[in-house]
């Protein structure tokens, strides 16, 4: 019997060790490849999805949108692999998920700076567009959950921005830019 309870007690031992692989120590921090600079965060969605969507994609462009003008591929400073429709959250990393990049231009990077308006957007149109009367935007990167005030993202060169998180509310859709 104590051989038994020693046995026991030596596999218990040898499971805890084993499995706590290295205790409560924090995960290392992401490497970002040499030059790259990026960020990631996660979209929230809330409500039901309209129906007839085929798009919906995190884009960030370098000004704000005050014209149908102003959505177009020359202010635009990243867009986001499609998110996939009825989602109620998608975490997202620029540097993996660059649609532009891995669909379009290599050498199409989000750059070190300033960018005002970071928006997500839908689509019923199964084509990725530039044309402002295409897209709905149902969330805003923002000030204090206020989509009506956007929050410049700002990103350091050689270093991933986290926390850029937005939440989607389809109840209560922000304020849409001019068409």
């Amino acid at each position: 019997m104590k051989n038994l309870l020693a046995a026991a007690a030596l596999l218990a031992s040898l499971i805890i060790i084993t499995g706590c692989n290295k205790g409560i120590e924090p995960e290392p921090e992401r490497v970002v490849p040499p030059g790259e600079t990026g960020f990631s965060g996660k979209i929230t969605f809330e409500g039901s999805w309209p129906p007839g969507v085929t798009r919906t994609h995190l884009f960030v462009f370098k000004n704000a949108i005050q014209s149908a003008a102003d959505f177009s591929f020359l202010n635009l400073s990243a867009v986001i692999d499609p998110v996939p429709y009825g989602s109620t959250q998608f975490n997202y990393d620029s540097i993996e998920m660059n649609y532009i990049e891995h669909a379009f231009l290599p050498e199409f990077k989000i750059q070190p700076g300033e960018h005002r308006y970071v928006i997500v957007a839908q689509s019923n149109n199964p084509e990725i567009s530039f044309a402002r009367g295409d897209w709905v935007i149902v969330g805003v990167y923002c000030i204090g959950g206020d989509q009506s005030k956007p929050r410049s993202l700002i990103c350091n060169e050689g270093s991933i921005t986290a926390g850029v998180d937005i939440n989607v509310n389809f109840n209560n859709p922000p304020p849409q830019p001019p068409l």
